[in-house]
């Protein structure tokens, strides 16, 4: 095999946010950029020399690679599986296995990467001075995680971080898996790595008492405290366990009459009177019990992605939608079940269950106005087979729910998760037009092993993983991952990173001069001035920006009042008489910490939507309140 030689040059500017790529192929530019950093500026990538002071990557052999200690040894050995010290125990397999010369590493190199049963080295790390080299050795492939996922890490290794970080960011969380965790440990693991909303399994609640309800409220309380919000993750028609061993006879039916217990839900008629008016009893039950910041409908259409090709999987054959549907047509579906005739029933009754569910969780909202109200519906636009499949149609969803100020989760289904980060862009488009409020869009991420033959891993992971997010983030306002329970803790540190949406970046003489696609935190270090203003929203780790365009320099003193935390979409900041106002935007009723001179704290609530609150350097009337969750903690 004839190795292509190159070196790739990054050179860092006061935490390494800007790049440029001379050599080594397309995939070096989706990695970096996934983490956060912005081709150009003063960076300079340099084929065939090693700049002393910065990080180089130096791909392949010959004579860069021989001047950092890099050699060709005896013999060779043939690469398909690898191991990369990121996470050990993790199988890495290359689609195809490729030879390479056995090479011997000169001086203190710390390897990353290695061939699974010889432990030859592909990847390693020098520290030299200020800076460092990375070694790799092969090309890493168009997209950038063919083969070395843990690209990111390595580059962290080697001093590589980005300066902005994303937040706000939505997961789905299954407390099944999660019962022995140390839960205040998990949450803040959460809040560090910019996740603003958990979707919790409340069918898993339903009926609890004693302890189980205590966790729950722990769960909430301890979320709150640290300005996460927890919404109700309901998944109709599953409406529990308990309630399918409770109510046989509103077991929903497959197409071959078996009740239908299809992987690990339980599926209910919700067309039978009696049975709808027991599963409508029974969430908005379990909703009004708890302290949740709003609720999401998710997935409520039929089974199965297999269609009519299985008729053992397919639904809904309850005895109540196969009378409705012979008084209809004069035929029993289960002689329909290929027709077209069929496929729209079951597409017209899934909307009008939609609507009739969304129209019964309103009424939740009535008594709490910041309750929001979430709907995840699996995409028909990108895999147009999934309206025969299940009766699902977005379209019709997105017309019923217009301003009614629902937002829309888009699940690309498990058909399309092998198609790589940037189907993300291509669903977006298709959804152009087919709302007037686009900004209700948002996009949900499986995280899982997937079915297909998929290289590097099985599950999305590293290099992998940040591109998800970032394609996402930047077609999307709202990106949900599922779940986070699948997000390995040694990718945790990327999450933030790879959500920021730095579109440009220029760092001169202690200024930087930003652009930004989305509200992001800067990586910033005592008071800062942000276009001439005293900057009023951050903490001592950095500051909070809204979308736009930046000048950033270092403030002489910090400001007399300041937000903190908060859980909103910064919009805007301006200052007024003895403060600021702060403009936000925000789906459930949210919180911002305002902190005066001496440390004094406030939490201020403000309203679901766009609004305006001003922040003042003047102690309010009565004092600091104590917020409820943080009463509930204390008292337990």
């Amino acid at each position: 095999m004839r190795l292509l030689i190159s070196l790739l040059m990054a050179e860092m500017v006061a935490g390494g946010q800007t790049f440029r790529v001379a050599g080594g192929g397309a995939g070096w530019g989706n990695v970096l950029r996934a983490m956060g950093l912005v081709e150009g500026g003063v960076a300079e990538l340099v084929v065939g020399e090693v700049v002393a002071g910065k990080v180089s990557v130096v791909v392949g052999l010959g004579a860069v690679a021989e001047s950092v200690g890099v050699k060709k040894g005896e013999g060779e050995v043939e690469v398909r599986q690898v191991r990369d010290v990121a996470s050990r125990e993790l199988p890495v397999v290359w689609e195809k296995a490729v030879k390479l010369p056995v090479v011997v590493l000169e001086g203190e190199w710390e390897v990353r990467t290695r061939e699974r049963w010889t432990g030859a080295p592909l990847v390693a790390v020098k520290k030299s001075g200020e800076g460092a080299v990375v070694w790799v050795a092969t090309e890493i492939g168009e997209q950038g995680y063919e083969r070395y996922p843990f690209l990111p890490q390595t580059l962290m290794a080697a001093g590589v971080r980005g300066r902005v970080r994303g937040g706000g960011l939505w997961a789905f969380f299954d407390g099944g898996y999660r019962q022995r965790v140390d839960m205040q440990y998990l949450v803040g693991q959460w809040k560090r790595a910019g996740i603003g909303v958990i979707h919790v399994t409340s069918w898993q609640f339903d009926g609890a008492e004693g302890e189980r309800a205590r966790w729950l409220e722990r769960l909430i309380a301890m979320c709150h405290e640290q300005l996460i919000q927890v919404y109700a993750w309901v998944e109709l028609p599953h409406v529990s366990e308990g309630f399918w061993q409770k109510y046989p006879e509103c077991r929903e039916k497959t197409g071959t009459g078996m009740d239908a217990s299809l992987d690990w839900r339980r599926l209910m008629t919700l067309v039978e009177p009696r049975c709808a008016g027991l599963a409508e009893e029974n969430v908005l039950g379990l909703l009004k019990r708890f302290d949740w910041d709003g609720v999401n409908l998710g997935e409520l259409y039929f089974e199965s992605l297999e269609g009519a090709e299985n008729a053992a999987r397919m639904t809904p054959f309850h005895e109540s939608v196969r009378e409705e549907y012979r008084k209809l047509y004069g035929r029993d579906p289960v002689e329909e079940i290929r027709e077209k005739r069929w496929a729209d029933y079951r597409a017209d009754l899934a909307a009008r269950l939609q609507a009739d569910w969304l129209a019964k969780l309103e009424t939740v909202r009535r008594e709490r106005p910041n309750f929001d109200i979430v709907v995840t519906h699996i995409d028909d636009r990108f895999d147009t087979r999934m309206r025969e499949a299940l009766g699902a149609d977005a379209a019709r969803v997105l017309r019923g729910t217009e301003g009614q100020g629902t937002a829309f989760v888009i699940e690309d289904p498990a058909t399309v998760w092998h198609l790589g980060p940037r189907r993300y862009r291509e669903i977006r488009r298709r959804y152009e037009g087919l709302t007037g409020e686009p900004e209700r869009l948002a996009i949900d991420l499986n995280i899982v092993e997937r079915y297909q033959d998929v290289y590097p891993t099985r599950r999305q992971t590293g290099a992998e993983l940040a591109q998800l997010i970032h394609e996402a983030a930047a077609s999307f306002e709202q990106v949900a991952l599922y779940f986070e329970y699948s997000l390995r803790p040694v990718d945790l540190p990327l999450v933030g990173w790879a959500a920021a949406r730095v579109e440009a970046w220029e760092e001169r003489g202690g200024r930087v001069r930003l652009k930004l696609g989305g509200p992001g935190k800067l990586e910033w270090r005592g008071p800062a001035r942000v276009n001439g203003m005293v900057w009023p929203v951050g903490d001592e780790e950095g500051i909070w920006l809204p979308a736009g365009e930046w000048e950033v320099e270092r403030g002489e003193a910090a400001p007399a009042v300041r937000v903190r935390e908060h859980n909103v979409r910064l919009k805007g900041v301006r200052e007024v008489e003895g403060g600021y106002e702060i403009a936000y935007e925000t789906r459930a009723g949210g919180l911002l910490v305002v902190e005066r001179a001496g440390g004094e704290r406030e939490w201020v609530k403000v309203g679901r939507g766009k609004g305006r609150v001003v922040i003042s350097a003047k102690r309010p009337a009565p004092g600091p309140v104590e917020s409820s969750s943080a009463r509930l903690l204390r008292q337990q």
